[in-house]
Protein backbone atom coordinates (compact mmCIF):
# COMPACT_ATOMS: atom_id res chain seq x y z
CA UNK A 1 0.00 0.00 0.00
CA UNK A 2 1.30 3.36 -0.83
CA UNK A 3 1.51 6.44 1.62
CA UNK A 4 -0.84 8.11 -0.26
CA UNK A 5 -3.37 5.02 0.15
CA UNK A 6 -2.51 4.79 3.89
CA UNK A 7 -2.77 8.61 4.70
CA UNK A 8 -6.35 8.53 2.73
CA UNK A 9 -7.36 5.18 4.57
CA UNK A 10 -6.30 6.53 8.11
CA UNK A 11 -8.15 10.03 7.31
CA UNK A 12 -11.91 8.42 7.02
CA UNK A 13 -11.98 7.92 10.53
CA UNK A 14 -10.65 10.88 11.44
CA UNK A 15 -13.63 12.53 9.19
CA UNK A 16 -16.11 10.09 10.95
CA UNK A 17 -15.15 11.05 14.47
CA UNK A 18 -15.51 14.75 13.58
CA UNK A 19 -18.81 14.33 11.68
CA UNK A 20 -20.49 12.54 14.82
CA UNK A 21 -18.58 15.31 17.09
CA UNK A 22 -20.64 17.66 15.46
CA UNK A 23 -23.97 16.22 15.32
CA UNK A 24 -23.11 15.03 18.78
CA UNK A 25 -22.54 19.15 19.47
CA UNK A 26 -26.11 19.85 17.94
CA UNK A 27 -27.59 19.15 21.10
CA UNK A 28 -25.02 21.81 23.28
CA UNK A 29 -26.04 24.39 20.68
CA UNK A 30 -29.69 24.15 21.18
CA UNK A 31 -29.63 24.39 25.26
CA UNK A 32 -26.67 26.99 24.93
CA UNK A 33 -29.53 29.99 24.75
CA UNK A 34 -31.21 28.25 27.87
CA UNK A 35 -27.65 27.46 29.68
CA UNK A 36 -26.24 31.20 29.15
CA UNK A 37 -29.59 32.81 30.45
CA UNK A 38 -29.55 30.58 33.73
CA UNK A 39 -25.59 31.84 34.34
CA UNK A 40 -26.65 35.78 34.07
CA UNK A 41 -29.89 35.53 35.56
CA UNK A 42 -29.10 33.19 38.28
CA UNK A 43 -25.48 31.97 38.83
CA UNK A 44 -23.78 35.65 38.52
CA UNK A 45 -26.24 37.60 41.17
CA UNK A 46 -25.38 34.67 43.48
CA UNK A 47 -21.92 34.59 43.25
CA UNK A 48 -21.87 38.67 43.16
CA UNK A 49 -23.92 38.42 46.26
CA UNK A 50 -22.01 35.93 48.07
CA UNK A 51 -18.66 38.29 47.52
CA UNK A 52 -20.41 41.07 48.74
CA UNK A 53 -20.87 39.42 51.83
CA UNK A 54 -17.74 39.60 52.64
CA UNK A 55 -17.59 43.71 52.33
CA UNK A 56 -18.79 46.45 53.64
CA UNK A 57 -20.24 49.09 50.89
CA UNK A 58 -20.29 53.13 52.02
CA UNK A 59 -23.08 54.84 49.54
CA UNK A 60 -21.86 58.33 50.31
CA UNK A 61 -18.28 57.84 49.61
CA UNK A 62 -19.24 55.33 47.22
CA UNK A 63 -16.29 52.85 48.24
CA UNK A 64 -16.48 49.37 49.04
CA UNK A 65 -13.76 48.01 51.81
CA UNK A 66 -12.86 44.12 52.54
CA UNK A 67 -14.12 42.93 55.80
CA UNK A 68 -14.06 39.48 55.67
CA UNK A 69 -16.23 37.15 57.74
CA UNK A 70 -17.46 40.12 60.04
CA UNK A 71 -20.81 40.14 58.45
CA UNK A 72 -21.18 36.85 59.42
CA UNK A 73 -20.06 36.95 62.48
CA UNK A 74 -22.22 40.05 63.32
CA UNK A 75 -25.23 37.50 62.30
CA UNK A 76 -25.14 35.55 65.84
CA UNK A 77 -25.98 38.65 68.17
CA UNK A 78 -28.16 39.88 65.91
CA UNK A 79 -31.62 38.95 67.55
CA UNK A 80 -33.71 40.12 65.25
CA UNK A 81 -32.69 37.64 62.58
CA UNK A 82 -33.06 34.55 64.86
CA UNK A 83 -37.01 35.89 65.27
CA UNK A 84 -37.05 36.73 61.45
CA UNK A 85 -36.30 33.09 61.14
CA UNK A 86 -38.54 31.91 63.98
CA UNK A 87 -41.46 33.55 61.63
CA UNK A 88 -40.42 32.11 58.90
CA UNK A 89 -40.13 28.69 59.93
CA UNK A 90 -44.04 28.84 61.71
CA UNK A 91 -45.26 30.49 58.14
CA UNK A 92 -43.57 28.07 55.77
CA UNK A 93 -44.46 25.04 58.08
CA UNK A 94 -48.10 26.36 58.27
CA UNK A 95 -48.63 26.97 55.09
CA UNK A 96 -47.27 24.03 53.88
CA UNK A 97 -48.96 21.76 55.44
CA UNK A 98 -52.49 23.81 54.79
CA UNK A 99 -51.49 23.64 51.45
CA UNK A 100 -51.22 19.82 51.12
CA UNK A 101 -54.20 19.46 53.48
CA UNK A 102 -57.07 21.23 52.15
CA UNK A 103 -55.26 20.79 48.62
CA UNK A 104 -55.04 17.45 48.83
CA UNK A 105 -58.65 16.76 50.47
CA UNK A 106 -60.45 18.95 47.67
CA UNK A 107 -58.67 17.00 45.08
CA UNK A 108 -60.05 13.73 46.35
CA UNK A 109 -63.27 15.03 46.24
CA UNK A 110 -62.95 16.29 42.94
CA UNK A 111 -61.84 13.23 41.89
CA UNK A 112 -65.08 11.08 42.96
CA UNK A 113 -67.35 10.04 40.93
CA UNK A 114 -70.65 10.88 42.74
CA UNK A 115 -70.57 14.07 41.23
CA UNK A 116 -71.31 14.77 37.73
CA UNK A 117 -69.25 16.05 35.02
CA UNK A 118 -70.83 20.04 34.97
CA UNK A 119 -71.01 20.00 38.64
CA UNK A 120 -67.20 18.64 39.04
CA UNK A 121 -66.19 21.46 36.03
CA UNK A 122 -68.08 23.96 37.85
CA UNK A 123 -66.52 23.43 41.05
CA UNK A 124 -63.32 22.95 39.78
CA UNK A 125 -63.81 26.67 38.10
CA UNK A 126 -64.79 28.32 41.15
CA UNK A 127 -62.09 26.71 43.72
CA UNK A 128 -59.28 27.69 41.40
CA UNK A 129 -60.14 31.30 41.52
CA UNK A 130 -58.25 32.70 44.02
CA UNK A 131 -54.94 31.53 42.35
CA UNK A 132 -56.09 33.68 39.75
CA UNK A 133 -55.58 36.54 41.78
CA UNK A 134 -52.31 38.86 42.13
CA UNK A 135 -50.56 38.90 45.14
CA UNK A 136 -51.65 42.53 45.62
CA UNK A 137 -55.32 42.49 44.69
CA UNK A 138 -55.25 39.43 47.28
CA UNK A 139 -53.67 41.52 50.25
CA UNK A 140 -56.13 44.11 49.38
CA UNK A 141 -59.40 41.96 50.00
CA UNK A 142 -58.12 40.56 52.58
CA UNK A 143 -56.69 43.96 54.48
CA UNK A 144 -60.72 44.62 53.84
CA UNK A 145 -61.72 41.60 55.24
CA UNK A 146 -59.57 42.02 58.66
CA UNK A 147 -60.58 45.27 58.87
CA UNK A 148 -61.55 46.40 62.33
CA UNK A 149 -64.92 47.23 60.37
CA UNK A 150 -64.99 44.49 58.33
CA UNK A 151 -67.02 41.72 56.92
CA UNK A 152 -65.26 39.18 59.34
CA UNK A 153 -65.34 41.55 62.83
CA UNK A 154 -69.01 41.95 61.37
CA UNK A 155 -69.97 38.53 61.13
CA UNK A 156 -67.91 37.64 64.42
CA UNK A 157 -69.47 40.33 66.43
CA UNK A 158 -72.93 39.89 65.04
CA UNK A 159 -72.98 36.30 65.99
CA UNK A 160 -71.82 36.83 69.46
CA UNK A 161 -68.68 35.23 68.85
CA UNK A 162 -66.70 38.74 69.72
CA UNK A 163 -67.81 41.76 71.72
CA UNK A 164 -65.08 44.02 69.98
CA UNK A 165 -63.31 44.26 66.67
CA UNK A 166 -60.49 41.65 66.74
CA UNK A 167 -57.39 42.91 65.41
CA UNK A 168 -56.37 40.58 63.04
CA UNK A 169 -53.33 42.41 61.78
CA UNK A 170 -52.78 44.42 65.42
CA UNK A 171 -52.43 41.63 67.55
CA UNK A 172 -49.07 39.58 67.99
CA UNK A 173 -51.18 36.71 69.11
CA UNK A 174 -53.00 37.01 65.38
CA UNK A 175 -51.04 38.44 62.88
CA UNK A 176 -48.61 35.86 61.27
CA UNK A 177 -51.59 33.19 61.13
CA UNK A 178 -53.75 35.81 59.54
CA UNK A 179 -50.62 36.08 57.26
CA UNK A 180 -50.39 32.33 56.73
CA UNK A 181 -54.36 32.29 56.53
CA UNK A 182 -53.97 34.68 53.30
CA UNK A 183 -51.04 32.36 51.88
CA UNK A 184 -52.95 29.57 51.62
CA UNK A 185 -56.26 31.00 50.06
CA UNK A 186 -53.90 32.33 47.26
CA UNK A 187 -52.29 29.17 46.68
CA UNK A 188 -54.01 26.33 47.85
CA UNK A 189 -55.73 26.11 44.45
CA UNK A 190 -52.04 25.36 42.43
CA UNK A 191 -50.75 22.52 44.65
CA UNK A 192 -54.97 21.39 44.67
CA UNK A 193 -54.61 20.92 40.50
CA UNK A 194 -51.62 19.48 40.96
CA UNK A 195 -52.81 16.63 43.68
CA UNK A 196 -55.64 16.09 41.28
CA UNK A 197 -53.56 15.54 38.22
CA UNK A 198 -51.66 13.34 39.81
CA UNK A 199 -55.02 11.57 41.05
CA UNK A 200 -55.91 10.93 37.63
CA UNK A 201 -52.79 9.43 36.54
CA UNK A 202 -53.63 6.35 39.28
CA UNK A 203 -54.39 3.39 36.79
CA UNK A 204 -58.39 2.83 37.46
CA UNK A 205 -57.59 -1.33 36.88
CA UNK A 206 -55.80 -0.84 40.93
CA UNK A 207 -59.38 0.13 42.45
CA UNK A 208 -61.31 -2.15 40.54
CA UNK A 209 -59.38 -5.02 41.96
CA UNK A 210 -59.16 -3.98 45.09
CA UNK A 211 -62.71 -3.60 45.34
CA UNK A 212 -63.34 -7.29 44.04
CA UNK A 213 -60.41 -8.24 46.94
CA UNK A 214 -63.32 -6.69 49.23
CA UNK A 215 -60.87 -3.64 50.44
CA UNK A 216 -62.65 -0.91 51.65
CA UNK A 217 -62.21 3.15 51.18
CA UNK A 218 -59.47 3.64 53.38
CA UNK A 219 -57.69 0.71 52.65
CA UNK A 220 -57.91 1.71 48.93
CA UNK A 221 -56.47 4.99 50.26
CA UNK A 222 -53.51 3.61 52.72
CA UNK A 223 -52.64 0.89 50.00
CA UNK A 224 -53.35 2.61 46.68
CA UNK A 225 -53.30 6.41 46.51
CA UNK A 226 -51.06 6.97 49.27
CA UNK A 227 -48.35 4.98 47.80
CA UNK A 228 -49.02 6.09 44.34
CA UNK A 229 -49.24 10.11 45.40
CA UNK A 230 -46.11 10.11 47.52
CA UNK A 231 -43.60 11.20 44.26
CA UNK A 232 -46.42 13.97 43.76
CA UNK A 233 -45.93 15.46 47.21
CA UNK A 234 -42.60 14.89 47.49
CA UNK A 235 -42.24 17.46 44.92
CA UNK A 236 -44.68 19.72 45.04
CA UNK A 237 -43.59 19.87 49.17
CA UNK A 238 -40.14 20.43 48.16
CA UNK A 239 -41.44 23.83 45.64
CA UNK A 240 -44.00 24.79 48.57
CA UNK A 241 -41.17 24.64 51.35
CA UNK A 242 -38.81 26.41 48.75
CA UNK A 243 -41.52 29.43 47.32
CA UNK A 244 -42.82 30.31 50.85
CA UNK A 245 -39.97 30.39 52.36
CA UNK A 246 -38.65 33.39 50.68
CA UNK A 247 -41.91 35.00 50.85
CA UNK A 248 -42.10 38.77 51.16
CA UNK A 249 -44.64 40.48 49.17
CA UNK A 250 -47.81 39.95 51.52
CA UNK A 251 -45.69 40.83 54.46
CA UNK A 252 -44.48 44.23 53.16
CA UNK A 253 -48.33 44.77 51.11
CA UNK A 254 -50.09 43.63 54.69
CA UNK A 255 -48.02 44.21 57.81
CA UNK A 256 -44.43 46.00 57.07
CA UNK A 257 -43.29 43.31 59.63
CA UNK A 258 -45.55 44.55 62.32
CA UNK A 259 -46.77 44.47 65.02
CA UNK A 260 -43.87 44.60 66.67
CA UNK A 261 -41.69 42.47 64.78
CA UNK A 262 -44.58 39.97 65.09
CA UNK A 263 -44.54 38.77 61.25
CA UNK A 264 -41.00 39.89 60.28
CA UNK A 265 -39.81 37.01 57.66
CA UNK A 266 -36.10 36.66 56.60
CA UNK A 267 -36.80 38.16 53.14
CA UNK A 268 -38.44 41.05 54.63
CA UNK A 269 -35.74 41.39 56.79
CA UNK A 270 -33.21 41.40 54.30
CA UNK A 271 -35.28 43.77 52.25
CA UNK A 272 -35.17 46.34 55.30
CA UNK A 273 -31.24 45.50 55.84
CA UNK A 274 -29.68 46.34 52.40
CA UNK A 275 -32.31 48.45 50.96
CA UNK A 276 -33.75 50.48 53.38
CA UNK A 277 -30.92 50.57 56.02
CA UNK A 278 -28.43 50.40 52.26
CA UNK A 279 -26.52 47.96 54.19
CA UNK A 280 -25.67 45.79 51.78
CA UNK A 281 -22.79 43.89 52.99
CA UNK A 282 -24.38 42.59 55.77
CA UNK A 283 -27.97 41.97 54.08
CA UNK A 284 -26.07 40.12 51.67
CA UNK A 285 -24.67 37.86 54.41
CA UNK A 286 -28.00 37.42 55.74
CA UNK A 287 -28.86 36.11 52.18
CA UNK A 288 -26.23 33.55 51.60
CA UNK A 289 -27.05 32.59 55.00
CA UNK A 290 -30.88 32.31 54.15
CA UNK A 291 -29.77 29.97 50.98
CA UNK A 292 -27.43 28.13 52.91
CA UNK A 293 -30.37 27.29 55.65
CA UNK A 294 -32.97 26.82 52.97
CA UNK A 295 -30.71 24.82 51.12
CA UNK A 296 -29.87 22.29 53.93
CA UNK A 297 -33.55 22.09 55.04
CA UNK A 298 -34.57 20.98 51.71
CA UNK A 299 -31.79 17.96 51.72
CA UNK A 300 -32.70 16.75 55.18
CA UNK A 301 -36.15 16.54 53.85
CA UNK A 302 -35.64 14.63 50.69
CA UNK A 303 -33.65 12.49 52.52
CA UNK A 304 -36.14 11.88 55.38
CA UNK A 305 -38.68 11.38 52.72
CA UNK A 306 -36.74 9.10 50.27
CA UNK A 307 -35.57 6.78 53.35
CA UNK A 308 -39.33 6.65 54.94
CA UNK A 309 -40.28 5.75 51.35
CA UNK A 310 -37.57 2.93 50.94
CA UNK A 311 -39.20 1.43 54.34
CA UNK A 312 -42.61 1.48 53.28
CA UNK A 313 -41.43 -0.18 49.40
CA UNK A 314 -39.48 -2.76 51.76
CA UNK A 315 -42.22 -3.39 54.69
CA UNK A 316 -45.06 -4.11 51.34
CA UNK A 317 -42.29 -6.12 49.54
CA UNK A 318 -41.77 -8.12 52.60
CA UNK A 319 -46.01 -8.42 54.05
Amino acid sequence: MTTRARASTMAVPAQRRLQSWIKQSRGYLFIAPAVIFLLVVMVYPLANVFVTSFTQIDTRERTQEYVGLDNYAALLDDSTLWNSVRNTVIFTAASVVLHLLIGGVLALLLNEQWLSAEVRNFTRGVLILPWLFSTAASALIWGLLYHPFGTLNYLLMSSGLASEPVEFLGDRALALMSLVLVNVWKTFPFYMVMILGGLQSIPVELYEVSRVDGAGRLQRFRHITLPMMRPVILAISTIDIITTFGHFDLVKLMTFGGPIRSTETIAYYVWQTGFRDVNFGYGAAISVMMVVVLSIGVLVYLRMFTAREQMYGETTTAL
